[in-house]
């Protein structure tokens, strides 16, 4: 990842970094001096914490923030690594240092903000609200909470998506886009926990996703992805089942991209200004507007919805019913060439059009029909293409 650092004239630099910081409610002042071995004292939150740091040569750091709930673990080799988190237990620091001090942050409450601007000796101001602290190191914690419609798994009478696949416990506890070639960084190794998948109700989990953001500048460029996990009322959360997709990227405006793998992808049609609070962001509704020409399928009934068009089987971005590299024949394949009848089951597979644990060919709820019906019924030599730059 790379170093970033705001060079923000806010602390004196003298040998080994000088330190100044702000304060909770009015009730805490940090105090600090720093000669060759910077010496630290501090407290802040709501009187309940202190910070208590002792500076060798490599500068070694302990300390608290928060409302008692939160502990910062500092340990400093030659340019002062980092590790710690604050907050009311919802966030999270992973700090690497090199020679010039890398830094990722996260936030509490989105009521505080620390700006760093890091030399040679790294220089630090800060301070924090009412115990729920935001560090921002160069670039910030930007939070998202996305909401999406897979076509596939969607029920327009009820308004949820079916979780058919974690019910029969095949939804994977790893992302399974690196397998399928998908090329953005930041996507690879992510996991869940099996705890998370054991949710029923309109939170389960129904599959994984990407989301993407975007450079607003150039759209075609993909900044940052996340795999995430979408539930059954389409609201797309975190790997611990629960939080809003946090993206280490600076504050500003994005072009942000849903994908699934077996679904045409798609984008807001202008970027999205995200910051360190949350920021909603509805693909399923109208007033949503996304890049390109019928980027969605427009799905009627009791709770009408603009969804992500389904059957991209070979997740290579069209949905073809007929030619080469068609998605139709993969499903065909899948349950024998010479026995189109059979099903196979409890399967994940991105064969399995409507995510509903099988792969069908043909009779009532097959795989086979939504792709025709996606490219139209009486057009099979049709291609949907899916509207990303």
């Amino acid at each position: 990842m790379r170093t970033i650092f705001l060079c923000l004239p806010l602390v004196p630099l003298s040998l080994m970094a000088q330190f100044a910081g702000g304060n909770g409610r009015g009730d805490v002042q940090l105090a600090l001096v720093g000669p060759a071995t910077a010496q630290f004292a501090g407290g802040s939150g709501r009187g309940d914490v202190a910070l208590a740091f002792a500076g060798s040569a490599p500068s070694q750091f302990a300390g608290g923030i928060g409302r008692g709930d939160v502990q910062l673990a500092i340990a400093g080799p030659a340019s002062s690594q980092f590790a710690g988190g604050n907050g009311r237990g919802d966030v999270r620091l992973a700090f690497a240092g090199s020679a010039g001090s890398q830094f990722l942050g996260g936030n509490g409450r989105g009521d505080v903000q620390m700006a760093v601007a890091g030399p040679a000796g790294s220089q630090f101001a800060g301070g924090n609200g009412r115990g729920d602290v935001q560090l921002a190191f160069g670039q910030g914690q930007l939070l998202l909470a996305p909401r999406g419609i897979l076509e596939g798994p969607y029920n327009s009478g009820t308004g949820l998506m079916s979780d058919a696949l974690r019910a029969a416990g095949l939804v994977p506890t790893g992302e399974p886009y690196t397998a399928l070639g998908y090329p953005a960084a930041g996507v690879g190794g992510a996991t869940t926990g099996a705890g998370v998948l054991t949710n029923t109700g309109n939170n389960a989990i129904v599959d994984w996703v990407v989301v993407e953001l975007r450079d607003a500048n150039a759209p075609g460029t993909v900044l940052r992805a996340r795999t995430a996990l979408i539930q059954r009322d389409g609201d797309i959360v975190d790997l611990d089942g629960v939080s809003p997709l946090g993206f280490n990227q600076f504050p500003g405006s994005y072009y942000v991209a849903l994908k699934h793998r077996n679904h045409l992808g798609v984008m807001t049609q202008s970027a999205v200004a995200l910051g360190l609070s949350t920021t909603p962001l509805d693909l399923s509704l109208a007033s949503t507007t996304t890049y390109g020409t019928n980027a969605r399928k427009s799905l009627t009934g009791t709770f009408p919805a603009l969804a992500l068009w389904a059957g991209d089987v070979t997740f290579n971005g069209e949905v073809k019913y007929t030619g080469s590299g068609n998605d139709r024949d993969p499903i065909l394949i899948t349950v024998g060439s010479t026995t189109p009848n059979n099903v196979l089951s409890n399967t994940y597979s991105t064969r399995d059009v409507n995510l509903n644990g099988e792969v069908k060919y043909t009779g009532s709820g097959n795989d086979r029909d939504p792709i025709l019906v996606n490219v139209g019924s009486t057009t099979p030599n049709n291609v949907r293409v899916q509207q990303l730059p």
